[in-house]
C-alpha cells in the first residue's frame, strides 16, 4: 500500500473510532469521510462495508489494548498493572 493510502486508512480509523464512541456504530459514513479529510470513495475503498470499517476500528482498539497490557506486566507488579489496564479499559 502507497503511503498517502495507508495515511488514509490510518485517519479514516481513528475519525471513525471517535465517531462512532460519539455517535454509536449508525455514525455517518459520509459524515467520517468529511471528517477524515477523505473522499466516500476513498473510504469505500479502504473499507467496502460498514461492517469492515466497524472490524478495523475494533481491531485497533484491541491492538492497543494488548499492546499496554504488555506495557504494564513489563513495569508494574501485577495486581497494579491489572489495574492500571482495566482503567484503560474502560475508556
Amino acid at each position: 500500500m502507497r503511503a498517502d493510502a495507508r495515511r488514509n486508512r490510518e485517519r479514516i480509523v481513528t475519525v471513525a473510532g471517535a465517531a462512532i464512541a460519539e455517535h454509536g456504530a449508525d455514525a455517518s459514513l459520509e459524515d467520517i469521510a468529511r471528517r477524515a479529510g477523505v473522499g466516500s470513495a476513498t473510504l469505500h475503498r479502504h473499507f467496502p462495508t460498514r461492517q469492515a470499517l466497524l472490524e478495523a476500528v475494533f481491531q485497533g482498539r484491541v491492538e492497543a489494548l494488548c499492546d499496554r497490557a504488555r506495557s504494564l506486566a513489563g513495569d508494574l507488579a501485577p495486581g497494579p498493572a491489572l489495574v492500571a489496564w482495566l482503567r484503560a479499559v474502560s475508556r
